[in-house]
């Protein structure tokens, strides 16, 4: 049997009873603001190849920045090596040049985004030395001979803000040879771009793209301030975009980690390019900021990674410290508006989503993944979910959104909600909907608890899901409860609950496969067992793959499978240290 995410990246559509289509809340008003938000882009992109618009980008030429921003990026010496061999590993995707400009390459428009972005150069700072430095200038030139005029992709403000802040950072890399013509070029260009960036960053929705542009303003206010000639307008579109990017609670409103990730180190940037200016803050910036880590450090684990929910992967933890400033994350907590529930005892962390469907567009990434949790010791990576490999193609990523691909309940091989597809999803973007997901938590001085509960599986088969997570003040016991109920016991369900084991975890059946072994590298061995309706549940192994790390890695999940033909089933699971010398003997088969 191949892995499963495996087999669904291979096959996007394996044979399994089609799910009745649930019709997608208020279509018809989402296609109605799409239709009007492209007469507006059309409209703008009229106006911004004029003359006219040209001509509003004119202005002093600064002689030199007023301060060097922080990156605040991935830098390898792999990825340089990749881009002086003639290939982008990029966050979004991979791509290869051959005996052109990279700026010619086809790719998808989310890749071609990221390179736009200039975030790589900090790959090729990191190298270093003069074949780096000259490359890193060549392409910047590239892109000038090519980009300097308006364009609808390069200059989109999500875009060019990241580069603007990219140029910025490594200003003094790029211009290390002295060339003052080139100089003059780059900073020419740098002014007229931020000064576009002040009049079009309105023009982007809400959400995580907007707040890149304003943060990136209010950087270039304090970088470049000849450019942005009222920093008080870029601080009042910095506040817009936080109210529209993070719920109350700090956590970012697609419920993704890596992307909570990215909009702290663009408000980080900020604060340390105001701090070098010695510009006062935007009102309400530090607490914002303030409840945005709060909420990162939440979703990070002891070896200082990010949980892999909703199109996250471990992430660089390099970068993730020097994000958060070098804090680790520690302590049990609840975030009700971003839907996940953190506890917390000795050395070990669980983290439970709890929270359904991120709003409209927001849900275009989303994982089918209601009620996943994920479990580690220490440093270690015990229970975890699928991850997303991005950089493998559309039918990977479509593979880690399946339910099968984490640590949760499903239902035969259906997914949990409901993807738009066809051609409102060409529109709109394949948004998961259908359903709702609660969840509580409570902590007292013996452990734990957190619980969630969700409908998504409601109109297909009329049955909820509900998970109860303890974990003990010491970290060493870990217990559960699934429970499946339905509206009417009509017909037989095949729920399975899986568990997937980081692929550094050996994992064995025992006593007969009554439980299974869970034996990591270093650290104490784990024993799981699982009671279902009263008996002892027979566990299976499953195999499954990790998209978690720089790699794709084979592993394994533990299967409890049963045929439930009741109204509700219910399965009761634990996992818990175990001393050695309490290990039951191997059976001699």
């Amino acid at each position: 049997m191949r892995a499963i995410s495996e087999r669904f990246a291979a096959d996007p559509a394996p044979a399994a009873p089609k799910a009745p289509r649930v019709p997608y809340p208020g279509l018809a008003a989402a296609l109605a603001r799409d239709a009007a938000e492209r007469l507006k882009d059309a409209a703008r992109a009229k106006f911004y190849r004029s003359p006219l618009a040209r001509l509003g980008l004119a202005g002093p030429l600064p002689a030199h920045l007023a301060v060097t921003p922080d990156a605040l990026a991935p830098a390898t010496l792999e990825g340089a090596q990749d881009i002086l061999r003639g290939a982008f590993a990029l966050e979004t995707g991979s791509l290869a040049v051959r005996g052109q400009s990279p700026f010619d390459a086809e790719a998808d428009s989310a890749v071609r985004a990221e390179l736009h972005r200039f975030g790589w150069l900090a790959h090729l700072e990191k190298a270093g030395g003069r074949t780096a430095e000259g490359v890193a200038r060549a392409l910047t030139e590239d892109w000038l001979d090519r980009f300097e005029s308006w364009h609808a992709l390069s200059w989109r403000p999500d875009v060019l803000g990241p580069r603007l802040v990219a140029w910025a950072a490594h200003f003094r890399f790029l211009t290390s040879d002295h060339d003052l013509v080139f100089r003059s070029r780059l900073m020419r260009a740098m002014a007229e771009e931020t000064r576009h960036l002040a009049r079009s960053v309105d023009d982007l929705p809400e959400g995580p793209a907007r707040l890149a542009a304003a943060a990136a303003l209010a950087v270039m206010a304090a970088a470049m301030p000849e450019a942005v000639k009222r920093p008080e307008r870029a601080f009042a579109a910095l506040a817009a975009a936080i109210g529209g990017t993070f719920g109350a609670d700090g956590g970012i409103v697609t419920r993704s980690p890596h992307d909570q990730a990215e909009a702290v180190a663009a408000l980080a940037r900020v604060k340390r390019a105001l701090g070098d200016a010695r510009m006062a803050m935007p009102p309400a910036f530090e607490a914002a900021l303030a409840a945005a880590e709060a909420r990162l450090a939440m979703l990070r684990f002891g070896d200082g990674g990010l949980a892999c929910f909703h199109a996250s992967r471990e992430g660089d933890r390099v970068l993730l410290g020097d994000i958060a400033g070098g804090a680790r994350p520690a302590g049990p907590s609840f975030a009700p508006d971003m839907g996940f529930a953190r506890l917390a005892g000795g050395e070990s962390v669980a983290l439970l989503d709890c929270g359904g469907p991120p709003p409209g567009v927001f849900a275009a990434a989303a994982h089918a993944a209601p009620l996943a949790f994920e479990f580690a010791h220490g440093e270690q990576r015990l229970i975890v979910n699928g991850g997303v490999a991005r950089r493998r193609g559309p039918g990977w990523i479509d593979a880690a959104r399946r339910t099968a691909a984490h640590s949760t309940l499903q239902i035969g091989e259906a997914d949990a909600g409901a993807l738009l597809d066809g051609g409102p999803a060409r529109r709109l973007g394949p948004r998961l909907y259908g359903g709702r997901c609660e969840g509580t938590a409570a902590f007292s001085d013996e452990g734990g608890w957190a619980e969630g509960s969700h409908d998504l599986w409601k109109p297909r088969f009329g049955a909820t899901h509900r998970r109860r997570l303890f974990l003990d003040a010491a970290g060493e016991d870990l217990r559960g409860e699934d429970v499946l109920t339905r509206e009417r016991p009509r017909g037989v369900l095949e729920p399975v609950v899986r568990f997937l084991v980081h692929p550094d975890v050996k994992v064995t059946l025992a006593q007969g496969g009554d439980s299974a072994i869970l034996a990591p590298p270093g650290g104490p061995t784990w024993r799981f067992r699982a009671v279902a309706g009263g008996q002892d549940e027979r566990l299976a192994l499953e195999e499954a793959v990790y998209m978690g790390g720089e790699a794709v890695r084979r592993t394994q999940a533990i299967a409890i499978r049963a045929v439930m033909t009741e109204q509700s089933w219910t399965l009761r699971w634990a996992l818990k240290t175990e001393s050695p010398a309490h290990r039951p003997r191997r059976r001699l088969v």
